[in-house]
């Protein structure tokens, strides 16, 4: 029963930061957090709610927390990439391209990393790898956007 309150709350709170009601979100996905300590979505959602009204430093702290329950690996690499997202823009530059390089680990976040990266790297005034790192990002981009042979499959032909 827990588990569909907190799922509306957390339903309400991603509309609210839609809608950029910060007040709302902060109050919805904290309720929707405290029902459902474990869900990394409504984690990551307040943790981006709090560094939009520029808390960051709580920001942080609630990922981190994150961390230290039982995620599955995609749940850690997300918290992460996020962490780091929120520390770069706090300007914890190495302590952000830790975080990132701690999701490289996970497939499918190769583009979320490499141009989490670039952007610390250009931060810190290391433009080589910044551009090798945008390089990467556009890539994996590229990559995940080119049909596969399942898709091609099931495409009607001409």
């Amino acid at each position: 029963m827990s588990a569909i309150v907190a799922r509306r709350y957390y339903k309400r709170g991603r509309d609210a930061l839609g809608r950029d009601d910060l007040e709302g979100a902060l109050e919805a996905l904290r309720s929707a957090l405290e029902l459902a300590p474990h869900s990394s979505s409504a984690r990551i959602s307040y943790a981006v709610c709090l560094a939009r009204r520029g808390d960051t430093p709580r920001a942080a702290q609630t990922l981190r927390a994150g961390l230290g329950t039982r995620a599955s690996a995609v749940s850690r690499a997300a918290l992460w990439v996020t962490l780091g997202d929120i520390l770069t823009a706090s300007g914890d530059f190495l302590g952000a391209e830790d975080a990132f390089r701690q999701a490289a680990s996970q497939s499918g976040f190769e583009a979320r990393v490499a141009s989490g990266l670039a952007r610390v790297y250009g931060k810190l005034g290391r433009y080589p790898e910044a551009f090798a790192q945008l390089a990467i990002a556009g890539r994996a981009l590229a990559e995940a956007e080119r049909p596969t042979d399942h898709d091609t499959e099931s495409a009607p032909r001409r």
